[in-house]
């Protein structure tokens, strides 16, 4: 077989799409990094593909929140190593191209690259293909090893000297890649594959969090293997979204066909801190407001950066100045299995807590919805990429312009938080909470919310009544739909409780108060008879 036979039959095999200078990347402006910008952590990388710092390390993971610009770090390292010599291959997961989205053209794809790379491959390469023309139909397990680790073991024995050769495999998005076995089974495949190679690999992959990568990552089998680089404080990216507005204005500002209409100073510096805090070190925001106010000649940048401000409206339902972020959050929320009970933390986390609640725990949150320990860190898990939870189980949320997407049903569409139905859900669990008492004989630690009274041997673990009382009071008066759980709560409320609860743990005027808002919001739908006022007092 020919050698551009070799490749030919490779190359139609292959995704040629997902490499990193493909035309099709280009015609999708895939992102690249703004100049000097992620100098800190581009310099890492390139130290490590240099071996001078992780030698043993295979793999290398880089990995940050939804939109923290990992495509734009991985395409500038694929950039630097082919400008030096040192680019082997690239592949690029995509979730909107198909053969960019799945594993069937993966293997063909790293093969052909490293045979154009190390051209002394392609006659071994020939060879297999020779003798198994359906060699790629077989499991990625068996592609790597026939395609890329036997000709290269072959080429070893030879005498070859790899020591000038390229060696550096860029891989990213791994977690777009469809199915999250066939995502965590790549991993193992590269990490048997080419731990034994003769050619020294160094492989980086760059994706979200996703809990089961992580757990693939800290396997036995590809633990030793790796090391970890994340986009977080150490390598923060306020100061470079910063410089990528300044710049890109600026560049709007002398570029732009309806620059002449701009009123100067535009924009101040106070707006570009604002929309680099909007961005929450997530490079997404900034680029999709770019995009947006300078993206169409015939519409003025500053009128567009008031609708980015929420300052102006859109013209019309085809004037969509979020369309890229809402894509990325509907992907990421219609992948959550349990959607309803994750609704229900977003709801405290961007609602509830607005009123002055610290609910930002896992701890917290659990208690607060009479969950099992762990039930919100389980929920939570598949929306690593926009909500970090730590190792103090402290609750952090990555995207800031989260809440406006949920909070407008425009853009979430079914993933709406509903205002007055969030604070309707909260007055049921602030009044069913105060109508509980707990004892427990251990209760080392307790969520916020709980006192503990010791009685001699044993724990009494009680309610916090009145921070209780303070969410209720506070979401009736923010005004809460009557949802169905505030509905049947009310049904089973005992305003003797209620009243026993104020009058030793409160004070007694708050009953009152607390009863007049109830009543008030059901609308004197319950009489006073009902209420049993003349009971009360005489208990």
């Amino acid at each position: 077989m020919p050698i551009n036979e070799e490749l030919r039959t490779l190359g139609e095999n292959s995704a040629m799409g997902a490499t990193y200078n493909s035309l099709e990347r280009q015609r999708l402006d895939a992102p690249k990094c703004h100049p000097k910008t992620r100098v800190a952590v581009i310099n890492r990388l390139i130290s490590w593909a240099k071996g001078e710092i992780d030698f043993e390390t295979l793999i290398l993971w880089l990995y940050g929140a939804a939109g923290a610009g990992k495509s734009a770090i991985a395409q500038s390292l694929a950039e630097i190593c082919e400008k030096y010599g040192r680019l082997l291959a690239t592949f690029f997961f995509c979730k909107t191209a198909v053969e960019h989205s799945n594993i069937d053209r993966f293997v063909a794809t790293i093969a052909y690259q490293i045979a154009c790379a190390v051209s002394p491959l392609c006659p071994l390469i020939g060879e297999v293909l020779r003798h198994d023309p359906m060699i790629f139909h077989k499991s990625i397990d068996t592609q790597l090893l026939r395609l890329i680790i036997e000709p290269l073991q072959r080429l070893h024995s030879t005498g070859f000297d790899f020591k000038d050769s390229p060696s550096v495999i860029v891989i990213d998005g791994l977690d777009e890649c469809q199915g999250t076995d066939l995502q965590s089974g790549i991993l193992r495949s590269l990490v048997a594959a080419f731990r034994d190679s003769p050619l020294r690999i160094r492989i980086l992959i760059s994706s979200r969090p996703e809990v089961h990568l992580k757990f693939t990552f800290n396997s036995s089998s590809v633990h030793p293997h790796i090391s970890r680089l994340a986009l977080s404080d150490e390598y923060s990216a306020k100061e470079d979204i910063f410089q990528f507005l300044e710049d890109s204005f600026d560049k709007i500002r002398r570029e732009h066909p309806l620059a002449s209409y701009i009123p100067p100073p535009w924009p101040s510096v106070g707006v570009i801190h604002e929309l680099t805090w909007k961005s929450s070190g997530q490079f997404i925001f900034a680029s999709t407001t770019v995009k947006y106010v300078g993206g169409d000649p015939l519409q003025l940048p500053h009128r567009r950066l008031d609708v980015i401000r929420r300052l102006q409206l859109p013209k019309g339902e085809m004037d969509m100045p979020y369309a890229e972020l809402n894509s990325l959050y509907h992907h990421v929320l219609s992948n959550v299995d349990d959607i309803e009970a994750v609704k229900q933390i977003l709801g405290v986390l961007f609602i509830a807590n607005l009123l002055g609640y610290h609910i930002d725990s896992i701890a917290k949150m659990d208690d607060f919805f009479f969950w099992q320990a762990g039930e919100t860190k389980a929920c939570l898990s598949q929306l690593a990429s926009l909500i970090e939870c730590d190792a103090y189980g402290n609750i952090s949320i990555l995207h800031a312009s989260l809440s406006d997407f949920l909070l407008d049903p425009s853009r979430s569409q079914q993933f709406y938080l509903c205002r007055e139905s969030v604070m309707g859900d909260c007055t049921a669990l602030g009044l069913h909470h105060l109508c509980q008492e707990k004892l427990d004989e251990c209760a080392l630690i307790l969520p916020l919310g709980y006192l503990i009274i010791n009685c001699s041997s044993v724990t009494c673990v009680i309610p916090d009544y009145e921070s209780y009382y303070l969410i209720v009071e506070s979401c009736i008066d923010a005004g809460p739909l009557c949802t169905p759980r505030l509905q049947q709560q009310l049904s089973r409320l005992s305003f003797q409780t209620l009243y026993k609860v104020c009058t030793m743990y409160i004070k007694s005027y708050s009953f009152w108060l607390l009863a007049t808002k109830i009543i008030k919001m059901l609308q004197n739908q319950v009489s006073f008879d009902y209420l049993c006022w003349g009971e009360i007092l005489i208990k």
